[in-house]
């Protein structure tokens, strides 16, 4: 619970107005998480101690240095898990809207990240309940698939039952890193499968991973009345197994053109080419997507999640109200508004406030 003196709140009270009018009125908040490296190694765990007052005084400065047009006062800290620490920063008037992302990616941040073992996230929104909470509002969660939700790329399975796997794995790797095209790349490695049996997709259902804690994250959301969607560059086969899997809302993917029984493939394969019929799902399209389930349930753009690990997920991780890259190639956790790495997805629930706890 917050501290209920003053004095730890942090607390600049206005010119002819009590703490109780400052805190009782709509504020823009700073729910900043501290994720510790250290969470990485369970041997920690046993005797671990939550950090002390020194880090949480020093982000304020931090963020007083970074943003010096705005005033930061902390209001209270929150301990959801051993290696897991909240902190709420109110921005008291006059507020200047401030690009965090940018300010990630200063020396500044990253020496306190470095000197503190964490990894921060910096969340912004405008709280109008009477008193700041860690509970940030959340209604639509977008997800990608390869990599996030699953621990594989589709595509490399598929091209290792017909033996290209090597080559189009080196172009999964360029695309994804964003050294090459997507639209063009995908096209490129969906030209080499070509043969691929269509009983693969029964096949992969048995091989492929779900990744760790993606079954809890999209329980504790849809259990808050999140709108939970994954936007694919992979297939719509495997898209679809994974919406009933997790009980996700909708799947958007790539279609891919099958091929009757012929002399030389005695049985339907895939033709190599995708469906003309249906557009590509290329970054755009992932922003897009985002931005049509946001109007199409009338949620505000603030009150949404992005979560992907690859180049062509950046421009919906930047539309979104909080965008993350998750275990991201190394140029994409440069690129992304905020990244996190860890051992499961379920720490993304610690964002959203003790409702979302596990």
């Amino acid at each position: 619970m917050p501290p209920s003196d003053e004095e730890d709140r942090g607390f600049v009270k206005p010119v002819g107005q009590t703490l109780t009018d400052v805190i009782n009125e709509p504020c823009v908040e700073l729910i900043v998480t501290f994720f510790e490296i250290a969470r990485h190694t369970p041997d920690i765990l046993q005797d671990h101690l939550p950090p002390t007052t020194p880090i949480f005084e020093e982000f304020r400065r931090l963020l007083a240095d970074l943003a010096p047009t705005s005033r930061f006062t902390r209001y209270s800290t929150y301990f959801p898990a051993p290696y897991i620490t909240q902190s709420i920063y109110i921005i008291q008037e006059p507020f200047n809207q401030e690009n965090w992302s940018a300010l990630r990616h200063t020396s500044a941040f990253k020496n306190f990240e470095n000197l503190y073992k964490v990894e921060v996230i910096i969340d912004q929104h405008l709280n109008t309940t009477p008193t700041p909470s860690p509970n940030r509002p959340l209604k639509l969660a977008l997800f990608d698939m390869d990599s996030t939700l699953i621990d594989q790329e589709v595509i490399d399975e598929l091209a290792r039952s017909v033996g290209v796997s090597d080559a189009v794995s080196a172009i999964t790797a360029r695309a994804m890193n964003g050294d090459i095209d997507f639209a063009t790349s995908l096209k490129e490695r969906v030209g080499m499968l070509k043969g691929v049996k269509t009983t693969v997709w029964e096949d992969l259902k048995e091989t492929i991973t779900i990744a760790e804690g993606a079954r809890e994250l999209i329980t504790g959301l849809k259990s808050r009345g999140v709108y939970t969607a994954v936007a694919s560059g992979g297939f719509t086969p495997m898209a679809e197994w994974l919406k009933g899997e997790l009980g996700l809302d909708i799947a958007v993917a790539n279609h891919l053109l099958v091929e009757e029984p012929t002399e030389e493939l005695p049985f339907p394969h895939l033709s190599g080419l995708l469906d003309p019929a249906f557009p590509i799902v290329t970054p755009e399209l992932k922003r897009a997507t985002l931005l049509s389930l946001a109007a199409a349930h009338s949620v505000p753009m603030h009150e949404t999640l992005a979560v992907g690990d690859g180049s062509n997920d950046l421009l919906m991780l930047g539309a979104a109200g909080l965008g993350i890259a998750w275990r991201a190639k190394v140029k994409v956790q440069i690129a992304a508004p905020m990244r996190l790495n860890g051992e499961t997805l379920a720490d993304l629930l610690y964002l959203f406030g003790p409702e979302s706890d596990r």
